[in-house]
C-alpha cells in the first residue's frame, strides 16, 4: 500500500500569474469551522489533478499566488521558505484537530 501524501491542486493561469489553490487529499469536501466562520474545502474550488510530493513542489514554486489548506501543503510551503510560520490561521475539523491555512502572494512593484 503507498502511503505516500498526497495533495489536491487546481491550477488558474490569469493576465497577472498563476494562482495555486491546494488541499491534502483526505480534506477535499471537509467542513472546517474557526469561530463563527464555517468552509467547506470545496471540490469546485481545489479539485484538479491530485499530485504527489514532487509535482506539488513544483507547482509551489512556480506560482505566484497560494490557496493551501492542510498540513502537508502548508508545512511543504513552509518548508521551502514560501509561507512563514506566523502567517498561518486555523481552523477546526469535526475532530477538534487543528488545520492550517495560509495564503502567498509575490509581486514586484513597478513591474510593467
Amino acid at each position: 500500500m503507498n502511503s505516500e501524501k498526497k495533495a489536491w491542486v487546481k491550477v488558474i493561469e490569469t493576465q497577472t500569474g498563476t494562482i495555486l489553490a491546494a488541499c491534502d487529499e483526505e480534506l477535499l469536501g471537509k467542513k472546517l469551522k474557526m469561530g463563527e466562520l464555517d468552509i467547506e474545502i470545496s471540490p469546485k474550488f481545489y479539485k484538479e489533478h491530485l499530485v504527489d510530493r514532487e509535482t506539488l513542489i513544483k507547482l509551489l514554486q512556480t506560482a505566484d499566488v497560494l490557496n493551501l489548506v492542510g498540513n502537508f501543503v502548508v508545512s511543504l510551503a513552509e518548508n521551502l521558505g514560501l509561507i512563514h510560520s506566523s502567517a498561518k490561521i486555523f481552523f477546526i475539523d469535526a475532530n477538534g484537530d487543528k488545520i492550517p491555512h495560509a495564503q502567498m502572494y509575490k509581486f514586484e512593484i513597478g513591474r510593467e
